[in-house]
This record gives structure tokens, sequence and C-alpha cells, in this order.
């Protein structure tokens, strides 16, 4: 009996200090948790790159065509007035196309002269227009000059005193031809142009008083 008692105290005993071990040991230490989640996946890779720019700009478009030249020509200037010392009175002549001026007071006439064109007088001075077919003004003018003696009546041979160009009253370029018959008792002047083949003349005469007025008429002419 003894001895089962023993037994049973050292059982007790035993446990007690189990117990007591048990006690005295520090809790576990509760396991490490689970591994932080893992770093999330990488940063989206950065968008690819900003699309290239784009194509430059198209050329600029060729230079406007240059404004084509006007079509329309300037106008012909209108020729210079004539104006004479005179009052005058116009004579125009369709073809060819040509314009005189001569004394309002003259009284035009009949015209009789081969080529005679227009005829007027004022005392003893005219103005004789013709248009012959020529090549050389100097021998149209004395022709002309001596058919007009001729038909007067009178036999005499004019003679050439000058020959020069001179400038009309337009401003354009003319012939003068100076004149004298009856030892220069009797004068004329002959001025005009060649154009086309004919002579343009204008005649003046008689008095050697009135040259200066028969260069005014003569020069007066304008040939269109």
């Amino acid at each position: 009996m003894l001895k089962n008692k023993s037994l049973v105290i050292v059982s007790v005993l035993v446990l007690v200090m189990a117990v007591v071990v048990m006690a005295c040991a520090p809790a576990a230490t509760p396991e490490t948790p689970a591994a932080t989640p893992e770093t999330p996946a990488a940063t989206p890779e950065t968008p690819a790159a900003t699309p290239e720019t784009p194509a430059a700009t198209p050329e600029t478009p060729a230079a406007t065509p240059e404004t084509p030249a006007a079509t329309t020509e300037t106008p012909a200037a209108p020729a210079p007035e004539v104006v004479t010392s005179f009052e005058a009175a116009t004579y125009t002549n369709e073809d060819p196309a040509f314009t005189i001026k001569y004394p309002k007071t003259w009284v035009p006439g009949e015209v009789k002269l081969e080529g005679g064109v227009f005829y007027a007088k004022g005392g003893d001075d005219l103005v004789y227009v013709a248009v012959r077919p020529a090549t050389d003004f100097k021998a149209a003018a004395t022709t002309f000059l001596a058919d007009l003696i001729k038909l007067s009546g009178v036999a005499l041979s004019p003679n050439v005193d000058s020959e020069k160009t001179v400038t009309m009253l337009d401003g354009t370029q003319g012939n003068e031809i100076m004149l004298s018959a009856l030892f220069g008792s009797k004068k004329a002047t002959v001025y005009g142009v060649i154009k086309d083949g004919k002579a343009i003349m204008v005649m003046c005469g008689t008095s050697p008083k009135s040259l200066d007025l028969y260069s005014e008429i003569g020069k007066s002419l304008v040939v269109k």
C-alpha cells in the first residue's frame, strides 16, 4: 500500500512539473505571415512613343500665275492740234486721208488740174492741192507747178529756188519746195509728203509778199 502511495505522489509531482514547464515556456511566436503579396506587376510599359510628327505641311503652292499682260492696247495719243495765225477753214480728203487749213475768207473753186482735189482763191493768193503718183517729191512739185502755169494759159517755166525737209505744224516731217517764175515776180511754195507711192502736195502762190502765209497753209497739212 505504501508503494502505491509513493507511485501516486511521484505521478502528481511529474504532472505538476509538466504544468510548470508548460506555463513558463513562452508562447510560440505566431508563424510569420505569408509573404507580402508580390510587388504588383511593373507599371504598364510607357505607351508607345507619341506618333511621329506628321509629315511636313504640304509645300507652299506654286506662286500665283502672273497677271496676264493687258490685252487692250493703249490708244494712240491724239495728234497735236494744228493752230494757225489766221481764222481757218478746213479741207478734208478721204483717200488718201489728210486735212489742210486755209483762210476762211478764201473761196473754193473748180478743180481742173489733173490729180487736183481742192482749190481756193483769195485776191491774188491761191491754194491748190493735188495727189499724184510719184517717187520723188521735188520732181512731182516742179511738174505740178508747171502744169498749173499751163492751165492758166501762160508759157512759163518754174525755177526751184530751194528744197528742204521741214517740221509740219502737227510735228511730223514734210518736204518744202520754194519755186519762182517771171524772174522772181511770181512765187510759190509746195509742201507735202510722199505716201504709198503718191505725192500729197499743197501749192500756194503767187505773191512774194505772202510767203509766210503760204508756208503756214502748206505746213497745216496733216496726213492720217
